[in-house]
């Protein structure tokens, strides 16, 4: 928690450019949900009752608001990457202050190849984070739950048969979360195991010659290496056992609403364009499954980096 509030106090310098990000977040969602009303509507008032006087004025409603949400997404993103690339330079500034101001006993514990690792690889996890996670977590969250409240205006039959799926999603976020968290810390460690025998070997290099190391000093790195890449795979295999589940999960909405709306709309209870509504808004539930499996390993491999900054020079 210490480590996030010393974070914190450097993403709050552009909080300003964080708060009109986020503040364009709803707004963005919002218009996505015009797009399959719309597509309803056309299907239903244009082409089962014929008022084709209709159909120019929802195109132009739908092209503005499609418009609108792309230049709304496009201010959004520049002030989060806006907001990142200052924090990111606000972090490295400091660490290498604090780098400086450090005695010769830290020196001794510390080598430079891990130092070198936590300016590098681990600040960049933390610019993506505010990049990229922030945003896209808390779209996906609020795309979800408009879809939800959508789906209900449309048949809350259908909409309570689809959210049986959401209880299993919750399930396999929870595991994997609790996965991948060890996966990465021992990732970053071998990262910076690497790291530090290689710059060791480079800056010593006339040593290592002046000895004839140099088929040792290979196989020690060889070693290093091996251990860096099995870290590697073990991380990739806890995201790679749940992501399949995040895409059958996404799948079977679809086939749930291909079943039941079509079932619904041969007895008459849904019509045909409140059928193609409900399916537009299946993208809305489908994408932040999909994404959920990449936004645990992303918050984990920041939360990761975060830690080992501030384990470091704290």
């Amino acid at each position: 928690m210490k480590a996030f509030w010393w974070f914190f106090s450097y993403l709050k310098c552009y909080k300003k450019n964080i708060i009109i990000g986020l503040c364009i977040v709803p707004v963005a969602s919002l218009l996505a949900v015009v797009s399959p009303k719309i597509s309803g509507r056309i299907i239903d008032s244009v082409v089962n009752e014929g008022q084709i006087v209709m159909l120019p004025q929802l195109i132009i409603f739908l092209l503005l608001c499609t418009l609108l949400r792309s230049i709304l997404r496009f201010i959004m993103i520049i002030n989060m990457e806006t907001a990142s690339q200052g924090t990111l330079y606000s972090l490295r500034d400091a660490v290498y202050k604090r780098l400086l101001l450090q005695d010769f006993n830290f020196y001794n514990k510390n080598r430079t190849g891990d130092l070198m690792s936590r300016q590098t690889g681990d600040m960049d996890a933390i610019r993506h984070f505010v990049s990229h996670v922030i945003y896209v977590s808390a779209e996906s969250i609020l795309v979800f739950l408009l879809a939800l409240i959508m789906l209900f205006t449309e048949s809350v039959k259908l909409s309570l048969i689809m959210m049986m799926v959401l209880p299993f999603t919750a399930a396999a976020t929870y595991f994997q979360m609790k996965r991948i968290r060890p996966a990465f810390w021992k990732n970053r460690q071998m990262f910076s195991s690497l790291n530090a025998f290689a710059q060791e070997n480079i800056s010593g290099n006339r040593v290592v010659k002046a000895f004839a190391k140099e088929d040792y000093e290979i196989e020690k790195f060889d070693q290093e290496n091996n251990n860096f890449r099995n870290s590697q795979l073990e991380a990739s295999a806890v995201w790679a056992n749940y992501i399949p589940i995040f895409e059958l999960l996404s799948y079977l909405l679809n086939v749930i609403l291909m079943i039941g709306g079509g079932i619904m709309v041969l007895n008459g209870k849904i019509t045909m364009g409140s059928m193609v509504t409900v399916n537009g808004y299946l993208w809305m539930l489908t994408t932040p499954l999909r994404t959920a499996g990449w936004l645990v390993n992303d918050i984990q491999r920041f939360l990761t980096s975060l830690e080992k900054i501030y384990s470091t020079i704290c």
